[in-house]
């Protein structure tokens, strides 16, 4: 039996391993700024004037803790720099809406310039948002300064129902289960409601599998991250149509809110992942 189990454990980190080095064609550098520090992820090819998405950190997480995710919107159509951002490394909180302020700010005014020489001289739309406590983050820091972004993208930030309201274009992925104890209402459900202008919020289905750690959610808060989170983990690692669902969708929102016509019907996108979309008035 102990045997059977260490096996169980070991195909599940191969599995875990193997799913965070997706992706090759997406390069990157890591920067340490007195703010904080980043991984910024761009194309081979990316133009000369780019959208940029920063996505802070969630709860002891770090800056090379979603290299699936940032890979997968990088390559989906070589259209984005990603900016995986840790605004208050060597600490497990990461819900100080200020700190998260003054890196995206620090990010902002030195980005360009570390992208010398990659081809993107010039950005067009900053997207901020966060993962878990970063998300919070980011809701509260642009609630408090609209001018700090020109939109939001947060894979299910953590308790946004005290969070402040959010008057720009919004995007929430989150989930219809309560998991690594982020309850569901409180998270991407609570952020969509305090967006007070065009939202878009995708939530994954409840789905239970059985796999090495049990019977558990196949998707669920820590999805997001190469090797989930430090506490929380179904044992499997998340299938590389999850990240590739999230940037088709990220694609959209984009699009819609800047560069074509804002409708549900432009933000729907056929995902193998089984999630509803809600968008605007609608109630999840």
């Amino acid at each position: 039996m102990k045997k059977t189990l260490s096996a169980i454990i070991l195909f599940a980190a191969i599995g875990l391993v193997w799913g965070s080095f997706q992706d090759a064609q997406a390069a990157y550098f890591d920067k340490t700024i007195s703010q904080g520090q980043v991984r910024v992820v761009y194309p081979g090819s990316p133009a000369a004037t780019c959208d940029a998405i920063l996505i802070g950190v969630g709860t002891s997480m770090s800056r090379s803790d979603y290299d699936n995710l940032a890979n997968a919107i990088v390559n989906y159509k070589n259209k984005y720099i990603v900016v995986i951002m840790d605004h208050n490394p060597g600490n497990m909180v990461k819900t100080d809406a200020t700190k998260y302020r003054n890196c995206a700010l620090a990010v902002k005014s030195n980005l360009v310039s570390w992208l010398s020489g990659t081809g993107c001289t010039g950005i067009a739309h900053w997207i901020l948002g966060g993962h878990s406590a970063g998300g919070q983050a980011a809701q509260n820091a642009v609630s408090a300064d609209p001018t700090l972004a020109d939109a939001v993208f947060s894979p299910d930030p953590y308790n946004c129902s005290g969070a402040g309201a959010v008057p720009l274009p919004a995007l929430y992925w989150g989930f219809n289960v309560t998991t690594c104890f982020v309850t569901k209402e409180d998270a991407a459900r609570a952020a969509y409601y305090g967006s007070t202008t065009w939202r878009a919020f995708y939530r994954v289905k409840k789905v239970y599998t059985v796999n090495p750690c049990g019977y558990a959610p196949k998707f669920f808060h820590c999805s997001f991250c190469d090797l989930h989170c430090p506490a929380c983990t179904n044992c499997m690692y998340t299938p590389d149509y999850f990240f590739t669902d999230i940037a088709k969708t990220v694609d959209k929102f984009i699009t819609a809110a800047f560069y074509g016509t804002w409708s549900k019907a432009n933000l729907t996108v056929s995902t193998t992942t089984p999630t509803e979309l809600f968008v605007d008035s609608d109630t999840p």
